[in-house]
């Protein structure tokens, strides 16, 4: 008997939430999975299918224009992607990230920890966080994108990014902190790149981050801030799906946070959005903006 899988196991064997699989099946039919009292149920092949039609959507594709394509047209297209990317020219990293981008390459997290060790010895914090986090980040997202590293390689680079995190706030933790903002990713949103680069640039600011990491409900969010006395929740946003579980997270965090708490959202664009949402949310558009009011809030 064929093995079948239910759509929690699916998510977690795929990487696809939970809301965009079920947002591919209702809106493009890219598979027709088992319907029973249990629930959907997928076949190996079925999870196959959203495999190909996962690597295509994270190299640049749109779900509607690769959703209809067949698997061997999905294989295809992953062959030629990958063509494309070998041939072109590699993506220039600042100078001086090359061995830390290599060793990220391989996998090799003692040089990638011994180097990072090196640059912090090297460098002032500001400029460990502008010239080395941010950069890496960068370079990082853009070879994710582009196909050429694999969300293991981000994953490594933001475990290296923590480590660093938790230097710079042994190193800077202010003796009578002027305001304390809690940072982190609601339900469903596991990037944490931009919320790592938000704590690392508050902390030499003499701001106290509270960082709580990915994937959190609203209400521990909440709780966290209010615990702590904080005046600012900074929230990570990559996913731009119309709807997901972090999105209804968000708009619970924006009705229910006291109005002296400001709520801050950075990575996704809300123009979609309900207006009270909009009017609740200050929209952070870069990293420009991010430090301007972080000096706003330590002013």
């Amino acid at each position: 008997m064929a093995v079948r899988y239910p759509i929690r196991a699916v998510s977690r064997l795929t990487g696809i939430s939970l809301d965009t699989l079920r947002a591919w099946e209702r809106r493009y039919k890219v598979v027709t999975p088992e319907r029973t009292d249990r629930g959907r149920l997928y076949s190996d092949s079925e999870i196959q299918r959203l495999m190909l039609l996962r690597d295509a959507v994270s190299r640049g594709h749109a779900i509607g224009q690769v959703a209809p394509l067949s698997d061997a047209e999905l294989k295809e297209l992953g062959r030629h992607t990958a063509e494309v990317v070998r041939s072109a020219p590699a993506l220039e990293e600042p100078s001086g990230l090359a061995p830390l981008v290599r060793a990220i390459e391989k996998f090799d997290s003692a040089a990638a920890n011994e180097e990072i060790g090196r640059l912090a010895a090297l460098l002032p914090a500001t400029q460990l966080v502008t010239q080395v986090a941010l950069p890496l980040m960068r370079v990082v997202g853009e070879r994710w994108h582009s196909g050429a590293l694999t969300i293991a390689h981000e994953h490594m680079a933001s475990a290296i990014l923590r480590n660093l995190f938790g230097s710079l706030l042994r190193l800077y933790k202010p003796l009578e902190p002027l305001v304390r903002i809690v940072l982190a990713t609601p339900t469903g949103e596991h990037h944490e790149f931009g919320i790592l680069a938000a704590a690392m640039l508050a902390a030499p600011l003499g701001l106290e981050p509270v960082y709580l990491g990915a994937n959190l409900p609203a209400e521990e969010i909440l709780a966290a801030a209010e615990q702590s006395g904080s005046r600012v929740i900074v929230i990570g946003l990559m996913d731009q799906s119309p709807e997901t579980a972090a999105l209804r997270e968000l708009r619970t965090l924006a009705e229910t946070a006291p109005a002296g708490i400001e709520l801050w959202v950075g990575g996704r664009r809300l123009g979609d959005q309900p207006k009270p949402l909009q009017e609740r949310v200050m929209e952070i558009e870069n990293f420009e903006v991010l430090e301007k009011h972080l000096r706003r809030l330590r002013a």
